[in-house]
């Protein structure tokens, strides 16, 4: 597993319709917290990963942008409430309490 991790998030849409913008880096995190994200982070097969972005059926779901890395990878993508993949659910639940 690579040293330095960063996932970034853009999330839009919602009931108030209010964005959310976070970063989690490895290098500023502090140690518990960048442990947290080492863990979920190593569940991600970045090669499987897909974006998987289905327009939200009602105005209250959000659309979350994601850019992921780790060491040398990377994962860029789009998914909705509706299209989360279930390994990526505990990262986006954790970049969510990070704001």
């Amino acid at each position: 597993m690579a040293d330095y991790l960063r996932a970034e998030l853009h999330r839009t849409g919602g009931f108030t319709g209010r964005p959310l913008h976070t970063v989690a880096d490895s290098r500023s995190l502090p140690p518990p917290h960048a442990a947290r994200l080492r863990r979920l982070m190593q569940t991600l097969d970045f090669t499987t990963l897909t974006s998987t972005f289905n327009p939200p059926a009602g105005a209250d779901m959000f659309r979350y942008d994601l850019t992921l890395q780790r060491g040398d990878d990377h994962w860029k993508g789009t998914v909705s409430d509706a299209s989360i993949p279930p390994t990526l659910r505990p990262l986006l639940q954790f970049l969510v309490e990070q704001h």
